[in-house]
């Protein structure tokens, strides 16, 4: 054997094998200059900006690729994917430097992102509680007080059931346990406060004295919301990021952390015919937006946690992107859930329909996800534990 084709995707991979020939460690803070490929896309740019945009990039042997019909300008305007390694993309960043229409300040945004990690929150307090995201991927336990959830619907609406479920899951190692009392699967219809407050009340009661994980509830009502953080609930979870306008102060002048979700449309239609033009671009900028209202509203940006809404007002390609593509969502500066658990995606991927039946297909995708997920909501508390120890251990990334 004369050479071996190596796959190395990781620093700690690089390290090992430098580190196995003797060479100095140093040597990739060096090397994954030349060989790490980064991408950045841009909004529109006026046709002659990208033109100087591409010529730019390549001067120093990266590249900005644009629409066919910027080259004959037979477009006004189009978006650029600039493609490169770092030290290519710093090169052409100083070719941007005296040109016009903004393309200086293009190349600060580019070296800044090339230079940083998303600024993530290390830790969460709430109700003297911690989310620590150090270790690896939290667990949210989910339970579902519903009559018709579309994989446990009716199994936890006695109280003592539900009760001694969130005990379970905490024992098992959960670190959120995630209360909900209105369906949200795909033709379910809205659930009043009142009812909802009836099923959580006696629940949170029995649990918010002496449950170690962080109790969160599931609901789009500030109504609600406002009840059960008096009493004892310590997160909200609202998959429709903010709608009722009641909901910002609310959740402002309690000061615990809070889900902003993605959904197309409502429950009761999400799923009929969604549609996107690019479905990551879609999602992040909605997001983007919702964040900026919290952060208006005076939520704390540090305890906003975003969700792409896998399922909601989305088709099979729709998730498997969003998935795919999870880690971009964390140059949002928030930390990011997945909420995969069961959904009916997996099932058309496996031919399986009964939602219970897709344990195996749900713990893939937290395999595949757990370098870029930062929170897991799942219905098997145990099994997922056991696939972030062994994923974590094996690096695996998507």
């Amino acid at each position: 054997m004369k050479i071996r084709k190596l796959h190395i995707s990781t620093d700690d991979q690089w390290h090992r094998e430098l580190n196995f020939i003797g060479a100095d460690p140093v040597t990739w803070d060096r090397l994954s200059m030349k060989c790490r490929v980064s991408v950045f896309s841009t909004d529109l740019l006026p046709v002659t900006a990208a033109n100087i945009l591409k010529q730019c990039m390549l001067s120093g042997g990266a590249d900005a690729i644009v629409s066919r019909k910027t080259v004959s300008c037979k477009t006004s305007e189009t978006r650029a994917l600039i493609v490169g390694t770092t030290k290519q993309l710093l090169w052409g960043c100083e070719s941007l430097i005296g040109q016009p229409f903004g393309l200086p300040e293009l190349a600060i945004e580019i070296r800044a992102a090339l230079n940083d990690s998303p600024c993530l929150p290390e830790k969460i307090l709430t109700c003297g509680k911690v989310l620590d995201f150090s270790r690896r991927p939290l667990v949210m336990g989910i339970l579902n007080v519903t009559a018709d959830s579309f994989s446990d619907g009716g199994n936890f609406l006695d109280v003592d059931a539900a009760v001694e479920h969130a005990i379970l899951m905490t024992s098992q190692g959960a670190d959120i346990i995630d209360i909900g009392a209105e369906s949200t699967r795909p033709g379910s219809l809205p659930v009043s406060p009142a009812v909802q407050l009836e099923r959580l009340l006696p629940i949170l009661k029995r649990l918010s004295a002496d449950c170690r994980a962080v109790i969160s509830v599931d609901t789009a009502s500030a109504e609600v919301a406002d009840a059960v953080l008096s009493a004892g609930a310590e997160m909200i979870n609202d998959v429709t990021a903010m709608s009722d306008p009641a909901m910002p102060e609310v959740l402002a002048n309690a000061d615990v952390p809070v889900v902003l979700m993605h959904m197309k449309g409502k429950p009761e239609t999400m799923q009929d015919n969604p549609g996107y033009t690019d479905v990551v671009e879609d999602v992040y900028i909605f997001l983007q937006k919702r964040i900026t209202a919290a952060v208006e509203s005076g939520i704390s940006r540090e305890r906003i946690i975003v969700d792409p809404g896998i399922g909601f007002g989305k088709r099979l390609e729709d998730n498997i992107q969003l998935i795919s593509r999870l880690a971009e969502f964390k140059w949002l500066g928030c930390r990011v859930l997945l909420g995969h658990s069961r959904k009916s995606f997996l099932g058309k991927l496996t031919g399986i329909e009964k939602p219970s039946a897709l344990k195996a297909g749900t713990h893939a995708v937290t395999a595949l996800s757990s370098y870029c997920a930062d929170i897991v909501r799942v219905h098997d508390v145990e099994g997922t534990l056991q696939v972030l120890k062994v994923s974590r251990e094996f690096g695996q990334r998507i």
